[in-house]
């Protein structure tokens, strides 16, 4: 006879399965059931129907008709297992260990852009959704020092960077450029001159449409000043 899962053991077999139909290529439900034979079970179904119990950190009941899921942001530790914290590119709730080791986006940058896009979540989304504010996470010094970071990149920014962000909402070239820099975090906001920024739109591999356009943008807002 087997032994009841856990929640927190369903919750890994869904990981594992997301991440065994995308490196396979196979639908998902096929994935699934191939971990629950790993874990001992005919199925899937099966899986989750033996469930022993309901994870503590995952519902709590704002209501006995609405409950609220336990939503972790990346970093955050898992109120279950205080070993073991959420990495959102993985998807996995891991040790300390994992969060030394390189990913595709800083830890940083991504935990507070994380935080910053839940902060800005409608307000009937937290009626679904439960995260308490001071909730412990692995990256909090590394959070500070992204944040750090972009408050002394802004306050380097040139004039012209400055200028050109209030040209987002043209509907003309200078407007395109202006849209397209704002989402560019590599171009050089504290440039000093057209020239430098014209050497990064070029390494860049800027359209020629795109350099006339700078040129255009830096002699306005020269005469603007």
């Amino acid at each position: 006879m087997h032994s009841k899962p856990t929640f927190f053991q369903i919750e890994q077999g869904r990981r594992d399965a997301k991440r065994l139909a995308r490196q396979e290529n196979i639908p998902l439900h096929e994935a699934q059931d191939q971990v629950a034979l790993a874990m001992g079970f005919k199925n899937w179904s099966l899986l989750v129907k033996g469930c022993a119990n309901i994870h503590p950190a995952k519902v709590i009941s704002a209501s006995p008709t609405k409950p609220t899921i336990r939503y972790y942001l990346h970093g955050d530790q898992d109120e279950a297992d205080p070993t073991r914290y959420y990495c959102k590119e993985c998807d996995v709730f891991s040790n300390p260990a994992h969060f030394a080791q390189p990913h595709r986006v800083d830890h940083g940058e991504r935990a507070l852009s994380a935080i910053e896009r839940f902060q800005r979540s409608p307000e009937n989304f937290g009626s679904r959704i439960h995260r308490p504010k001071d909730a412990p996470n692995i990256l909090s010094a590394a959070i500070a020092q992204t944040l750090a970071a972009r408050v002394a990149k802004d306050a380097a920014r040139s004039s012209f960077h400055r200028w050109l962000e209030q040209q987002k909402g043209r509907a003309s070239p200078v407007g395109d450029l202006a849209y397209d820099v704002m989402h560019d975090d590599r171009f050089p906001s504290d440039t000093p001159s057209l020239a430098s920024a014209k050497r990064y739109l070029v390494s860049r591999h800027a359209s020629s449409e795109a350099l006339k356009a700078l040129t255009e943008a830096w002699q306005e807002f020269e005469t603007s000043r």
